[in-house]
């Protein structure tokens, strides 16, 4: 366990050290050598052992280890994660809250009223945010639960309490894996989808973030947990479980059709069915109803979202590419034990209790209603956007691990055993997400950006897109988001800023240089490009000047 917490460090902090002995250089720099070196003696040390004990003991053994789990994912989620509003998601998100702990989200959009180009409304709208149905304003475009959680957590706990939601919830999904793999296989299998919750890649990476993929899979976890539950007041929880995490998702909100299922088939009596559907109902339907109002107060219309129209989000045509990558994805990066189960569910099923039968059915239900939901939804070429399936997550991770230990007991596998084999799937999830220990690294770079733009002038408008939320955020100073501004829309622009005497600078990551002098050179002067940046605030961030003002 000391060589797999010294992978984890490696991973995180890329230090190492190295000496000589006799003329023999030993050093451990390379993460990859030491979870392998891991992998292999814990695997030695632990596949002999057995453990004798009594069914309370384990129930007791298993839960205490979950909680740790839960302990320990929130501390990692607060040492490494990112506690920065950088890039559209996590400046969406927590700009938001902010307005909603001010008691509007309706906000000026300086310079956007009177644009002499079609829709020079949307440039002057940083990333998140669109124009409002008033001109001169602007609106968030993310669901605004997670914000308003965020919001909460500012009044309580001041600006850094909104970092700290992602971490509690994370380790909140983890412990919650753990009893709904206990209610519907046992202990053990809930222990160990617990386990590789943590080690998932993709959890670990949203983990880091200010975004709303793990808050969402806590909140439907909590929900499904709390139906299981026959007293009434766990189902009315569980109701309003579900309205919050309609309100952070609301794309998710079909979710809670087998989620209202689960609830119905707790009981037998038809008037005790009627009773829980109401119980149950009446708080879930608070969180479509307020999604609806915000809607329609932000966009016009009940059904219209901040994203854009259905049409341009979902098609047919998007299935089999989302297929093939989830599929290709969930396998490359998380190993075949994530679809273990999906093939063993026969076996699952059969060896099951008659009462549990239905639930592991119905557990592939709501996992495939997950898939569904994004099955037609417009494709992305990144395997960090198996985020979108992360609810789905802890019913196929109780199920593998329930397949596991199932062939344990059938070839006789000691605990020891079992054991190595999680540690190897812990090791292998590690290492497929050790980018999300360097996360908070990269992101610092939005804030010493901020930095340099807070030193411009306070009349200053800076060109920029993925740091046109954080120059706001940290500097207040206006952008202009060039992704927003048509290739023969800049010359007008910057006419445009030179007619108010605003001095124009660009915030340029070195991936956006070539991009934006590829969008303007045939119709605008770059040659700005071409001398040296005013400064380079962060690794490959550059600060240009592009026109000074009257």
């Amino acid at each position: 366990m000391v060589v797999l917490g010294w992978t984890v460090w490696l991973a995180a902090s890329g230090k190492g050290w190295a000496f000589e002995i006799l003329g023999l250089r030993i050093s451990s720099r390379d993460p990859f050598r030491s979870l392998l070196t891991g992998a292999f003696l814990t695997g030695v040390g632990l596949s002999r052992i057995r453990i004798p004990w009594e069914e309370h003991r384990k129930d007791r053994w298993t839960s205490t280890s979950a909680a740790a789990l839960a302990v320990m994912t929130f501390l990692l989620g607060v040492v490494y994660g990112s506690f920065v509003a950088g890039a559209s998601d996590a400046y969406g998100y927590v700009s938001q809250a902010s307005l909603w702990a001010n008691g509007s989200v309706i906000v000026p959009a300086p310079l956007a009223a009177d644009t002499t180009w079609p829709d020079g409304a949307s440039a002057f709208t940083p990333v998140g945010y669109r124009p409002a149905r008033q001109p001169g304003w602007m609106v968030p475009v993310y669901p605004p639960g997670l914000p308003l959680t965020m919001a909460a957590m500012k009044l309580l706990f001041g600006e850094r309490g909104v970092y700290f939601v992602v971490p509690l919830l994370g380790g909140l999904a983890v412990w919650l894996t753990y009893w709904l793999g206990r209610d519907i296989y046992d202990c053990a299998a809930g222990l160990f989808a617990a386990g590789a919750l943590v080690a998932s890649p993709v959890f670990l990476l949203q983990l880091m973030a200010p975004m709303t993929d793990v808050p969402v899979t806590a909140w439907w976890l909590m929900s499904i947990v709390m139906a299981l539950k026959r007293r009434t007041g766990w189902l009315v929880a569980s109701g309003f479980m579900t309205a919050v995490a309609v309100i952070t998702r609301p794309n998710l909100l079909f979710l809670g059709l087998p989620l209202f299922a689960l609830v119905l088939h707790q009981t037998g009596n038809v008037s005790s069915r009627m009773r829980r559907a109401l119980m149950w109902g009446l708080p879930a339907s608070t969180g479509p109803i307020a999604v609806a109002i915000i809607n329609w107060r932000l966009y016009g219309s009940p059904l219209a979202s901040g994203y854009g129209s259905l049409s341009s989000l979902y098609s047919l045509d998007y299935t089999w590419r989302n297929t093939t990558q989830y599929i290709d994805w969930i396998v490359t990066t998380h190993t075949p034990f994530m679809l273990l189960g999906i093939f063993a569910m026969p076996w699952l099923v059969r060896g099951a209790a008659p009462g549990t039968r239905w639930l592991i059915g119905w557990s592939f239900v709501f996992a495939a209603c997950v898939f569904v939901s994004y099955l037609w939804y417009q494709p992305f070429d990144n395997w960090s956007y198996l985020r979108f399936l992360l609810p789905a997550y802890p019913m196929l991770l109780a199920a593998s691990a329930a397949a596991v230990l199932m062939l344990a007991r059938r070839y006789h596998w000691s605990e020891g055993f079992v054991l190595a084999l999680a540690s190897l799937l812990v090791c292998a999830g590690l290492w497929n997400g050790r980018l999300a220990f360097q996360m908070a690294e990269g992101e610092a770079r939005y804030v010493k950006a901020a930095e340099a733009a807070r030193s411009l002038p306070s009349n200053a408008v800076v060109i920029s897109n993925l740091h046109s939320g954080s120059v706001r955020y940290y500097a207040d100073r206006v952008t202009l988001r060039y992704e927003s501004l048509g290739a023969d829309e800049y010359g007008t622009a910057l006419q445009y800023l030179r007619d108010r005497g605003r001095p124009v600078y660009a915030m340029l990551d070195e991936t956006e240089v070539g991009t934006f002098r590829q969008r303007y050179r045939d119709v605008g002067d770059v040659s700005w490009l071409d001398k040296p940046p005013l400064v380079s605030p962060a690794n490959r961030v550059y600060l240009y000047l592009v026109a000074e003002g009257r």
